[in-house]
């Protein structure tokens, strides 16, 4: 559990940002017309989510956001464990997954289109693509580091195939695995508003399209916000998920830190 006097230092960042913007604004450094101020800008966004139309946009991106992760995590750690423990499987699967990896997953829309059609399986497959990459190298990565000396010492307590692999070799990798699903859901946010500003009419990123395109300042930087606040809630319910399950992470992280 975070400390008390730890919880507030996270909002002195944003609070220097608003605080310096408002500044520049009232200065006549920053042109309202293209960078609104916050004191502009934060009545707007209370009427846009008060009309309904920003909620709107920001269920369908979740909902897009939610199935793309899903669909990418189980298949993602299973692969991902697999090639970890066998070497076979990585020598005969690994150009192939660190050939994708390198590939930025938005170039393969085109193709996707071509195949699936310009249609909401298009959407979640692209994004599902993104996070199901990441996480899979992690969690091989996450295999692959775990200290032989502890495997060792498992075996020799007894531990052996099942009872090995839940109680020594999963729990070892686990922090490893919980990064790529961090890493993984913030690339399948940002692949989702990306594939949304091109092939798509609702959603946080066809907000942003027409924002950009109508010159609505304070909708675009209204949609930042939300995408903002989205990412930060999600990496760090995530975190505090992970913090649950793998509590000596947490202590051994605070003890480096006293």
């Amino acid at each position: 559990m975070a400390r008390p006097q730890a919880s507030w230092r996270v909002l002195v960042s944003p609070l220097i940002v608003v605080v310096v913007w408002e500044l520049l604004s009232a200065a006549g450094i920053l042109r309202p017309n293209y960078v609104p101020p916050p004191s502009q800008l934060g009545p707007h966004l209370l009427a846009l989510l008060a009309g309904g139309e920003l909620w709107r946009h920001l269920g369908v991106t979740l909902y897009r956001l939610g199935l793309s992760f899903v669909f990418a995590l189980i298949p993602a750690i299973l692969l991902g464990l697999s090639l970890g423990m066998s070497r076979t499987a990585r020598l005969a699967l690994e150009p192939i997954l660190t050939s994708l990896y390198a590939i930025p997953k938005i170039a393969l829309l085109p193709l996707v289109m071509l195949v699936l059609g310009v249609n909401e399986r298009t959407l979640i497959f692209t994004s599902t693509l993104t996070s199901f990459v990441q996480m899979t190298v992690s969690t091989m990565g996450g295999v692959l580091a775990v200290d032989r000396s502890i495997l060792e010492a498992g075996k020799n307590y007894g531990a052996t195939g099942w009872r090995l692999f839940r109680y020594v070799l999963f729990p070892s990798a686990l922090p490893d695995i919980f990064t790529g699903m961090r890493i993984g859901l913030s690339l399948t946010l940002v692949l989702v508003i990306a594939v949304e500003l091109t092939a798509a009419q609702e959603g946080l990123g066809a907000f942003l399209w027409t924002a950009g395109q109508t010159f609505s300042a304070k909708n675009l930087f209204s949609a930042f916000i939300v995408i903002g606040v989205v990412g930060l809630t999600l990496t760090y319910g995530l975190e505090r998920i992970g913090n649950w399950l793998m509590p000596w992470r947490e202590r051994s992280s605070a003890a480096m830190f006293l």
